[in-house]
């Protein structure tokens, strides 16, 4: 397996987890901002899927083979996954706060990979999420403040 194949494979099975923690979070919110939070966090959820199935779809056009089982996905995430309570909407924003910055790094990490393989759609694909995860930040951290 390649680098830039077990980063991706990485970023999968991390999105995969991500997907059912964000729902998590969109379910169990709690707070003053319940209705704003309710949809926010379907929108990560929406966007999750997006990014999963793009890069899923680019590592078997370039031959690989992405995680599809949650077993394996379990195995290989550094996605930290969250019980089933009820949570305050400020103390979630946080914690998809703190999820969102390890998904940017690892967007970067694989960015890095795909320029090392001279593979320009990945970088596009990795430039396009990096925009996005920067913005998200950028709200989040304006939440918390």
């Amino acid at each position: 397996m390649t680098n830039l194949e077990n980063k991706l494979n990485q970023y999968v099975a991390d999105l995969m987890v991500s997907y059912t923690k964000l729902h998590n979070v969109h379910w169990y919110v709690q707070g003053k901002q319940f209705y704003r939070m309710h949809e926010l966090f379907e929108g990560y959820y929406d966007k999750a899927t997006e990014d999963m199935d793009a890069i899923a779809e680019r590592m078997l056009q370039l031959g690989y083979k992405p995680v599809a089982t949650v077993k394996k996905a379990l195995e290989i995430t550094k996605i930290e996954e969250r019980s089933e309570e009820f949570g305050k909407d400020i103390d979630l924003v946080k914690l998809v706060k703190t999820d969102f910055e390890y998904l940017l790094r690892l967007t970067l990490e694989v960015k890095e990979e795909a320029e090392k393989a001279g593979d320009d759609p990945t970088v596009d694909i990795m430039n396009e999420i990096t925009a996005y995860y920067q913005k998200e930040l950028w709200m989040l951290n304006s939440t918390l403040v």
